[in-house]
């Protein structure tokens, strides 16, 4: 199979503007280039058998499975026949599909091999998880996917039908990789293109320790810029992950590899025991890709002296979903509004209210949701949610009611954390304005972006960070509040807590 006929395929399998866009949004469509195909065609390893069987479960046109037939028909060892199963759920991809395979036949029966495929228009969840109950499931040598990635309704009858075999997971593409899991022949190997969000959060915990601690992590490549990887615009960060159905070993050796873009030019590559990209006592199991130029910072944020406990604060979501007050949250103010805080009203390091904007800003307290407003002090608050262009993904900002509120109860959105004490404000503004100072540097910045590459910042993910002592903190916050202290003399100030 020549690299131009793998252009030719790829370059007609390019949904046209006429495409059924509903369709394309129902089954979570991101069709592959074939330069992804072949990279990750390149990561399987020749397993020397006669007979290899491949499986593609969401295979659209088949550019994914057509790379790895080019690649196996490369192999010094070539396998006398290969059995393929393809599942494709949109019939209008079949036709198009059906004439790639027809082709890949007639090129592997040149280069001495025999090719056989199914090809099931069918639903690959429910398909899979009746095999598997029944235990007459097939096993593969070879599993290539890019799975949607669509968000899994827990009313969904995808997600009752998985729970039946005790697959718990938040989205699509996270069942795809459980089910491909499970559908691995011994030392067998999956390939799959997925966002970066399974490797950090306590949504995809359950899936990820089940996937670190049963199989083998082989090799995680990274794309630098996340525009411009599939056909249509995919806003989460995207990697590729090789894994074999084998134990195993934290003194495993994992290639973590990056590219720019698609292209595949420059290819940088570091290999790295697996206990340095999952800490054996992580309970959560946080896949960490730290590169070389990280590894200082990261030693610097992990050696800090304290956990969130040892300085006496929480760290809580916002408790105020906006949809759900009927009747109490409003744009006019009246004699018995109190402030309603959104993320939008963090700018800055500091949290302003009133502002203009999309949200209503005032909130009338009743006996619903009078538990949920907390009373007035300094709080310091963080986006859960950052836009992609912005510079830095965590945002924290200071709320003081003294200034903003004139003493008033506050309401946080769930779109806000908020760091308390027991559900009341800090207790002076230099410690709040230490802690938000450490939370906009540029060090707990890179820590962060080393295992997480989701927009999103959840409260675990604050609550295992490193801290400085309540002292410290009260310190840098005095530097920064009396001298105005910029990025650099913070990330100075930090790196001097740890090195002394």
């Amino acid at each position: 199979m020549t690299v131009d006929y793998l252009q030719k395929i790829d370059l007609k399998n390019i949904p046209s503007n006429v495409s059924d866009i509903s369709k394309k949004i129902i089954n979570s469509q991101y069709f592959t280039p074939m330069e992804i195909g072949k990279y990750m065609s390149s990561m399987f390893k020749n397993n020397k058998k006669r007979n290899v069987t491949i499986l593609d479960p969401g295979c659209g046109t088949g550019n994914l499975t057509l790379a790895l037939i080019s690649e196996i028909c490369e192999w010094s060892v070539k396998p006398q026949t290969i059995d393929i199963l393809l599942f494709e759920i949109d019939y209008d991809l079949i036709q198009e599909l059906k004439v790639n395979m027809i082709w890949a036949k007639e090129y592997c029966l040149s280069m001495g091999i025999e090719l056989n495929y199914i090809i099931k228009n069918e639903d690959f969840i429910f398909n899979s998880v009746k095999q598997l109950q029944t235990k007459q499931n097939e096993k593969f040598d070879y599993i290539i996917m890019n799975p949607p990635y669509k968000k899994l309704g827990t009313e969904s009858e995808h997600n009752r039908s998985l729970l039946k075999i005790k697959i718990d997971v938040p989205n699509y593409y996270a069942a795809f990789m459980a089910l491909s899991c499970n559908l691995l022949n011994t030392n067998g190997q999956l390939v799959c293109i997925v966002p970066r969000s399974f490797c950090n959060g306590k949504y995809f915990e359950k899936f990820r320790v089940n996937l670190v601690e049963n199989y083998k992590l082989e090799q995680i490549h990274l794309f630098e810029d996340r525009e411009g990887i599939f056909y249509d615009d995919v806003l989460q960060e995207t990697l590729i992950i090789s894994l074999i159905n084998k134990n195993p070993n934290f003194s495993n050796t994992v290639k973590i590899s990056y590219s720019k873009d698609v292209n595949f030019e420059n290819v940088s590559l570091d290999n790295k025991r697996l206990d340095n990209i999952i800490f054996p006592t992580d309970d959560e199991k946080i896949i960490r890709m730290i590169n070389k130029e990280d590894e200082e910072v990261v030693e610097i944020i992990n050696n800090l002296p304290c956990t969130l406990d040892d300085i006496g604060i929480q760290v809580s979501t916002g408790p105020i979903v906006d949809f759900r007050e009927k009747g109490t949250i409003s744009d006019n103010p009246t004699l018995f509004s109190l402030p309603m805080i959104y993320s939008e009203n963090i700018s800055q390091g500091r949290v302003l209210w009133p502002i203009e904007g999309k949200k209503p800003g005032n909130i009338k307290m009743n006996e619903e949701n009078q538990s949920n407003l907390r009373p007035p002090g300094i709080y310091v608050l963080v986006k859960r949610m950052s836009a992609k262009e912005e510079v830095r993904r965590i945002n924290a900002g200071i709320f003081n009611s003294n200034e903003t509120a004139r003493e008033k109860f506050v309401g946080f959105d769930n779109k806000v954390n908020y760091y308390h004490i027991n559900k009341h404000g800090l207790p002076n503004l230099n410690v709040t304005a230490g802690l938000t100072a450490f939370l906009n540097s540029t060090l707990v910045d890179f820590y962060f972006r080393t295992y997480s590459g989701s927009t999103q910042v959840n409260v675990s993910d604050l609550k295992k960070l490193r801290y400085p002592t309540f002292e410290q903190l009260e310190m840098l916050g005095r530097y920064t509040l009396e001298e105005n202290l910029g990025q650099d003399e913070v990330d100075e100030f930090i790196t001097k807590i740890v090195t002394g």
